[in-house]
This record gives structure tokens, C-alpha cells and sequence, in this order.
């Protein structure tokens, strides 16, 4: 079976979008699809970084761990929260802080808003920046909306066979994406 990692980004106290993350971590256990790991940022609570990994003298064990669990996965999810049509700065952090890792790696993109507009322009800008890190980007999007109403805390869809349809394709691209290329 194959490994994922699902990236949440966001450090909020408040934060919201993590539920869509947990949303897609059980979506991929209780269809047996692949084996996840979620990687929460605000877990890794990660200092601004002024360097690469590669080029770090004294990298921190968090650090590596999380270097460790990108490299290993088969395929990677973000599921980006919405900050002003853009990403969180911890996103950033967390993709700029590594490179090697990027390279040929299958990436699918979510967007989490409370708004009730697709966070299109998030995913965009995400997908110019994984793509010129050499990252493989699947083409199909996840995009949640009014995701307080929409999700409970525990990551659970509100309207799971709504929500569970709208997931599907883009499910069924990366993973097919991932059987093909990744290792």
C-alpha cells in the first residue's frame, strides 16, 4: 500500500482549515487507499527559516523529521488554508526550507476557506511555486468552502456523500499519479 503525507499548514490558534485536512486523512483510511501521515505544522512549530535544509549546519530534530517523512512519502496533499487569496507564511516556510525533497514528488492541492469562494487563486500560486521546485502537481483540485459549517472539529463532513463525491476525482488522479511515478 501506498505512503501519503497530508500537509496542514495552518498555526492558528482558531485555526479551521485542519478540519479538512482530518476530513482527508479519514477519507483515505476508510477507503483503504493508502497509508497517511499527517503532517500539522503547527505541530512542528517551525522557526522562520534563513536557509535550506541541505545547506543548515545544525538543523533541528523537528526539522529533519519533517524532511525525513516528505522524503519518504510516495505522494504528497496540501490542504492550504485561504489567507488573502494566497497561502499561509508557514506553508511557504515549510515548501522553501526544502528542495531535493520537491523534486519528482506527486503533489495534489486542497483549498480550505470559510468563504463560500473556491480558493483557486491559492492553488495556483502553489502550483506555480511546487512546479518550478520540480514538484509533480496533479492538475485536479480539492476545493472546500465554508468550511466552519461545512466540517465538524473531528474532521468530519457535515454532508459526507456530498463531500465525498466532490473529493473523488481528485483523489482518483493523484493516486494514479502516484502508482505511476512514484518509486
Amino acid at each position: 500500500m501506498k505512503q501519503i503525507a497530508i500537509i496542514s499548514p495552518s498555526v492558528r490558534d482558531e485555526r479551521v482549515g485542519h478540519r479538512v485536512a482530518l476530513y482527508l486523512k479519514k477519507y483515505f483510511e476508510e477507503n483503504s487507499i493508502a497509508k497517511v501521515d499527517l503532517l500539522d505544522l503547527k505541530e512542528f512549530d517551525f522557526p522562520l527559516f534563513n536557509e535550506r535544509l541541505m545547506y543548515q549546519k545544525n538543523p533541528s530534530e523537528k526539522l529533519l523529521d519533517f524532511s525525513e517523512r516528505v522524503n519518504k512519502a510516495d505522494g504528497i496533499i496540501i490542504v492550504s488554508s485561504v489567507y488573502n487569496y494566497s497561502f499561509p507564511a508557514s506553508l511557504k516556510n515549510a515548501i522553501d526550507v526544502l528542495y531535493p525533497e520537491w523534486n519528482r514528488k506527486v503533489v495534489a492541492l486542497s483549498s480550505a476557506t470559510m468563504g463560500i469562494v473556491e480558493g483557486l487563486p491559492t492553488t495556483f500560486q502553489l502550483e506555480n511555486i511546487l512546479s518550478q521546485m520540480k514538484a509533480i502537481v496533479s492538475p485536479v483540485k480539492f476545493f472546500a468552502i465554508n468550511i466552519a459549517n461545512e466540517y465538524t472539529e473531528d474532521g468530519d463532513a457535515v454532508n459526507k456523500e456530498k463531500t465525498d463525491k466532490k473529493l473523488k476525482p481528485m483523489v482518483d488522479e493523484f493516486m494514479f499519479l502516484v502508482d505511476k511515478l512514484s518509486n
